[in-house]
């Protein structure tokens, strides 16, 4: 199971800290983008920002953003491996679609813990990963919510091959739910970051 350390931080100082403590132990990294209209919080980094940092691990953006349609080129242009946009954020889904796959990035889409994945059931043949969300999104540290568990054996049985990632509550214990559940990857911020030893946490995770 890959392990992706997120990226959420308020100023540039914390993003390359972070970014700092784990690049070398890690082939991707996520950046979590919140606008304070779809989730309450906001994050520090533009694409232009994050451009300028010329980042030495390879990224996929988390936007938590309303009408993410709007941003999605800049994050295309700035050389995002991977976008995640939610289901619950635009009206359009097969747009934000069209406007990342031409360029050869991978698309994704989040899905919070209480829609349904029926939500999800019109495009799941057209994305490469589907991000099911283990907490309401918008906070570090919150207690993941297991019931999501089914979420990923659901899509897992209609389209085995779609890789699915988990972000959200995870920590030594979860994460060994998550893996038995058949998630390909997790996303985890506060434990690997408010471990003493971040570089370690990864390593404890990749062994759930």
């Amino acid at each position: 199971m890959q392990i992706i350390p997120s990226i959420l931080a308020a100023t540039k100082e914390e993003f390359v800290g972070k970014v700092t403590e784990i690049f070398s132990d890690t082939e991707m990294i996520q950046i979590d983008i919140m606008d304070g209209k779809f989730v309450q919080n906001t994050t520090w980094g533009t694409p232009d920002e994050i451009l300028e940092l010329h980042l030495p691990v390879l990224f996929e953006v988390h936007l938590m953003v309303e009408n993410p349609e709007e941003v999605v080129g800049d994050w295309v242009r700035v050389g995002a491996h991977r976008i995640i946009f939610h289901i619950e954020a635009t009206k359009n889904p097969g747009l934000v679609i069209e406007k990342i796959r031409p360029f050869g990035r991978e698309v994704g889409i989040a899905i919070n813990p209480e829609t349904p994945i029926a939500a999800l059931s019109e495009w799941l043949h057209l994305i490469d990963y589907v991000l099911v969300m283990g907490v309401t999104p918008g906070a570090s540290g919150q207690k993941f919510q297991s019931k999501v568990l089914a979420k990923i054996r659901e899509i897992k049985k209609i389209r085995p091959g779609l890789k699915v990632g988990v972000d959200g509550g995870v920590n030594f214990d979860t994460a060994k739910e998550i893996a038995a559940a058949g998630a390909d990857a997790i996303n985890a911020a506060s434990a690997i970051f408010e471990y003493p030893d971040p570089e370690e946490a990864i390593k404890i995770l990749q062994g759930s």
